[in-house]
């Protein structure tokens, strides 16, 4: 499975987000210069991830965008299925699905996407950060406003 540009740039924001929770409000300017973002993109992914009650907005002075809730209770799987839609197609059997090469190839699909789904819906956002700070060793980033 392959993630689409907007799924990408949306996970990499969230994670810049959960890294400031629940301290800070971030402009979305200024998470698109952190992670070399286009900004216009940006901002449709954060409205879609707001609407869908991941991100909280302020506007004004020390406004901009906000996790909703704690990255512990925030999984991973939703994120993307948000912004991707279905992670997969579940495949049903069909009345062309006569052959044993075409049954067994079904069944591989069918597994691969419920392996997918069971560690996507397991891994929280949280966790996610753990493993990035881990592999990264970064430093808090500061935004003034």
């Amino acid at each position: 499975m392959k993630l689409s540009k907007r799924t990408e740039y949306g996970l990499r924001a969230v994670v810049q987000l959960a890294r400031l929770w629940p301290q800070t409000f971030v402009q979305s300017r200024d998470l698109a210069k952190q992670e070399e973002l286009p900004n216009k993109f940006l901002e449709s992914i954060l409205l879609a991830l707001r609407r869908g009650g991941f991100l909280e907005s302020k506007v004004g002075s020390g406004g901009g965008y906000r996790l909703s809730r704690s990255p512990r209770d925030i999984r991973v799987g939703d994120i993307i299925r948000r912004l991707e839609g279905r992670l997969s197609q579940k495949e049903s059997a069909t009345s062309h699905d006569v052959t044993p090469g075409k049954i067994a190839v079904r069944m591989v699909n069918q597994r691969l996407t419920d392996a997918t789904d069971d560690v996507l819906d397991h891994m929280t956002l949280e966790e996610l950060l753990e493993h990035v700070n881990r592999a990264g060793n970064f430093q808090q980033d500061m935004y003034y406003i």
